[in-house]
């Protein structure tokens, strides 16, 4: 299923494997080209100084060996430290360089911006301030006071533009996140589970839900993985959740695809609460422990059965409210009715009441994670 370009679009799966093997390719090769340059620059180094070692001293009259024998086998010997001791460091280079990644990728961009000026500003800064510095003997202490000087100065300019990035963001975050006049913290992330309830359009018509709302493209894979699926209950919650997404494909406020993955995170949850947390977005679903893990990692989230158990009507012990008995419950006497909000009503004795209306009062209300339950008597004729 396609959109128009620039709308909502529904891509394979086949083509998501092939885009993630790829991402996973030049991450690989990256790794490889880190580890294997470590490998070559201390092999040479190594084989120089164990060159350099066989020079230091008369080792044929205490081995008995060749001089040439001598030499190849102190270079045989420093070359494979020197290979080991690469391949250690281009490990720990490449764990590194991967840490330097993501954390460059979770910094917002207006920030990228503003440290990137702070830090020319206190450079230039630095520059005009050290030159008399060069005068200072001995040499070693302007020296010093150079560098020290560069480091103040260009931390402190970039930490005092930092300062102001909420201000920046608030002016100008529409031109560098989104549309104009929309912070970038709008943006609301459907799970899967949101997307199959579809409840969140109603909240989004009735201006419940502000800001942008995106479905990520690891969500987008996963509904249609369920869609393919054998089990039959599995394969029709998937295709209802890309029916109700390509309803939603046309109009100004079509839903559009948010272009970001993690393949280092196997979980769609855990994949979420990161992309939430790293674009200062929130969090859409009816999960309840998807609800709870991202309050843990403190990502704003918003529970749509939290959301309509809030506008529920309340009721309180003592209140009568007029129902339909529509089937026998648990208990031999109790009868089971429901409200229009589709809570449910345990009547207590109400089982000879099936079939019909009757009023009935209120005795207790019980609040859980899935929704409110109301316990009550058949009311006096």
């Amino acid at each position: 299923m396609r959109a128009e370009s620039g709308r909502f679009h529904v891509g394979r799966e086949q083509v998501e494997e092939v885009k993630a093997l790829g991402r996973a390719s030049v991450t690989q090769a990256s790794n490889t080209m880190i580890v294997q340059l470590a490998r070559m620059v201390l092999l040479t180094a190594g084989a120089l100084g164990g060159f350099s070692v066989s020079r230091l001293a008369d080792w044929s009259a205490q081995s008995g060996l060749s001089p040439q024998l001598v030499i190849f086998v102190f270079i045989i010997l420093g070359a494979s430290m020197g290979y080991l001791l690469g391949s250690i460091i281009g490990r720990e280079l490449t764990e590194q360089y991967r840490r330097i990644e993501q954390q460059i990728q979770d910094f917002d961009t207006t920030d990228l911006l503003l440290a990137a000026v702070g830090l020319v500003i206190g450079l230039v800064i630095a520059f005009l301030i050290s030159t008399p510095l060069k005068l200072l003997r001995p040499t070693w202490l302007g020296f010093l006071a150079i560098v020290l000087v560069y480091g103040l100065t260009g931390y402190g300019s970039t930490q005092l533009f930092m300062t102001k990035r909420s201000d920046v963001h608030r002016r100008f975050g529409g031109m560098l996140d989104g549309p104009p006049g929309q912070p970038p913290d709008s943006l609301k992330f459907l799970d899967t589970s949101a997307v199959i309830d579809g409840r969140f359009q109603q909240l989004v018509e009735a201006g419940l839900l502000e800001g942008k709302v995106a479905v990520p493209r690891f969500v987008l894979v996963e509904l249609q993985t369920l869609a393919d699926s054998a089990d039959e209950l599995r394969r029709a919650r998937g295709r209802r959740g890309l029916d109700l997404l390509t309803t939603l494909s046309t109009g100004p406020d079509a839903l559009q695809v948010f272009e970001a993955d993690y393949p280092e995170i196997p979980g769609v949850d855990a994949k979420l609460v990161r992309l939430a947390s790293a674009s200062g977005g929130a969090i859409v679903t009816v999960d309840h422990n998807l609800t709870q893990v991202a309050r843990v990692e403190g990502v704003r989230v918003l529970n749509v059965n939290e959301v309509a158990s809030a506008v529920r009507p309340l009721f309180i012990p003592g209140d009568t409210i007029r129902i339909s008995i529509v089937k026998d419950g648990k208990e031999p006497t109790q009868g089971v009715g429901y409200l229009e909000d589709g809570t449910m009503v345990v009547v207590a004795d109400g089982k000879q009441a099936v079939g019909s209306e009757r009023s009935v009062g209120v005795t207790s209300v019980l609040q859980t994670s899935a929704g409110r339950m109301i316990f009550a008597k058949l009311a006096e004729s």
